[in-house]
C-alpha cells in the first residue's frame, strides 16, 4: 500500500510538471504565432499550393489543425470542457461535423463575411470558460460548437478549393482525423491531470491565442 502511494505521489508530480509545460507551450506557441502568421482565414499547410493527389490531400488535412494555432487551441480547449459531462464526447464531436458542413459551405461558393474575427472570437470565448472554471449548460455548448465548427470549416475550405475530388475527400478526412484525435487527447488529460488551477491556467493561455488572432484578423 505504501508503495502504491509512493508511485501515485510520483505520477502526480510528474503529471503536473508535464501540464505546466503543455500550458507554457499552448501559450508560447500562439505569442510566436502572433508575431508571425497571417489572418486565421489564411493558414494553408502546402505553402498556398493545392494537393495534387491523395497523399497531399490527406498530408494537407493532418496538418491544418495544427498550422493553424486557433483551430488547435480551440480543439484542446473543447476536449478539456467536455469533461464536465458523462456524454461530454457529442461536443467535440459536433463540432466535427459542423467543421465538415463549413468545408463544404465554402466549396460551394457560400460567403461568409468576417469569418476570421468569429473564429478568433470563439477561441477567446471558450478560453474564458475554461478560465473561469463554470460549468455551462450542455445543449448551449453544444450549439455554440456546432456554430464555431462551421465558422473553422469554412476557414479549412480555403487551402482546398479548387483541387479535385480525391485530394478533397482526403484533406477532409485528414483533418477530421486530426481533429479527433487532438480532442480526445484534450479529454484524455482533462479527465485525469486538470485540477482546477490547471485547468483556469489553460484558459487564460488559450484566452491569450484569441486575443493575438483577434488582433491580427480586425
Amino acid at each position: 500500500m505504501m508503495a502504491r502511494a509512493v508511485i501515485n505521489q510520483i505520477a502526480c508530480l510528474f503529471s503536473r510538471l508535464f501540464l505546466r509545460r503543455v500550458v507554457w507551450l499552448v501559450l508560447g506557441l500562439g505569442l510566436l504565432e502572433g508575431a508571425i502568421a497571417e489572418p486565421v482565414y489564411a493558414h494553408h499547410a502546402m505553402g498556398n499550393q493545392l494537393p495534387a493527389n491523395a497523399w497531399e490531400g490527406l498530408l494537407s488535412g493532418l496538418a491544418h489543425p495544427v498550422v493553424g494555432m486557433d483551430h488547435l487551441a480551440f480543439v484542446i480547449a473543447l476536449g478539456v470542457i467536455a469533461t464536465q459531462w458523462r456524454w461530454g464526447l457529442v461536443i467535440p464531436a459536433t463540432f466535427l461535423l459542423a467543421a465538415m458542413a463549413g468545408t463544404g459551405l465554402h466549396l460551394a461558393g457560400v460567403d461568409i463575411p468576417g469569418a476570421e474575427i468569429v473564429i478568433a472570437g470563439s477561441v477567446l470565448l471558450i478560453g474564458l470558460a475554461l478560465a473561469l472554471g463554470k460549468r455551462l449548460h450542455l445543449i448551449g455548448l453544444g450549439l455554440f460548437s456546432g456554430l464555431a465548427g462551421i465558422l473553422h470549416g469554412y476557414a479549412y475550405g480555403e487551402s482546398i478549393v479548387g483541387a479535385e475530388a480525391t485530394p478533397l475527400a482526403t484533406y477532409l478526412l485528414g483533418f477530421t482525423l486530426m481533429q479527433l484525435a487532438i480532442a480526445l487527447v484534450a479529454y484524455g488529460i482533462g479527465q485525469r491531470l486538470l485540477s482546477g488551477r490547471w485547468m483556469r491556467a489553460l484558459g487564460l493561455a488559450i484566452c491569450t491565442i484569441g486575443i493575438v488572432a483577434l488582433s491580427g484578423a480586425v
